[in-house]
């Protein structure tokens, strides 16, 4: 299985409100009936009153789109149902030329994400110069665990030499929680910090998202 995480930011003048109203709305529709699509997940920023909970990451959209391998996912992109239907909706509320993607592998660390309960909190990580991905993703899995979490995820970025893309990020982890408050604390508590101080000298920049998830069901085309 392969999940390609998307990410953009909205078009300009579009408040957070009405791009996430038309994301989970006529574009998750245009989306859902996509050949080959195992799996949609949208990330929702979580709103503190016109903008988001944490600060901007660079994007509003973030989503996942889980194929059962690379050709299908490219099959379903080169597809009319992709420039019929997606692309011209796309151009209506996300700048796609800010954009960029990660196609990687998920793995489920522990727990059980459920995206019907809690939030998720995202972490995008670069590896620093001279650090492959490789060793950033060995490095993840080995860090100490974030017990307050209910579940973790990782997402293991594909080498562009396998996929023919440059991946936006060298990898991401996934938190999950039960409230807002939860999420926050542990951002900030010692048990992070620990967790970081694994990764010293492998990380470059990280970019770090507070979200609801929106599971789209797929439909047959």
């Amino acid at each position: 299985m392969i999940t390609r995480i998307g990410v953009a930011p909205r078009r300009p003048g579009m408040t957070t409100a009405d791009f996430q109203a038309h994301w989970a709305g006529p574009h998750a529709a245009a989306v859902a009936p996509l050949p080959g699509l195992a799996r949609y997940w949208q990330n929702h920023a979580l709103p503190e009153g016109e903008e988001t909970l944490l600060p901007w990451p660079g994007f509003d959209a973030c989503s996942e789109l889980d194929f059962p391998d690379a050709a299908i996912m490219e099959a379903a992109f080169a597809g009319p149902g992709y420039f019929d239907r997606v692309q011209p909706d796309e151009a209506r509320f996300v700048d796609k030329a800010a954009g960029g993607l990660m196609l990687s592998r998920r793995e489920v660390i522990r727990g059980s994400p459920d995206p019907g309960a809690g939030v998720r909190l995202w972490r995008f990580l670069r590896a620093a110069p001279g650090r492959g991905a490789a060793e950033l993703t060995a490095a993840l899995a080995a860090a100490p665990a974030l017990d307050a979490a209910q579940a973790q995820e990782l997402f293991i970025a594909l080498p562009e030499a396998e996929t023919g893309r440059a991946p936006i990020f060298d990898a991401a982890e996934t938190f999950w929680f039960d409230a807002p408050a939860a999420a926050l604390a542990a951002l900030g508590s010692s048990a992070m910090r620990q967790r970081l101080s694994a990764l010293a000298g492998l990380v470059r920049g990280t970019e770090h998202l507070l979200a609801r998830v929106i599971p789209v069901p797929p439909q047959a085309s």
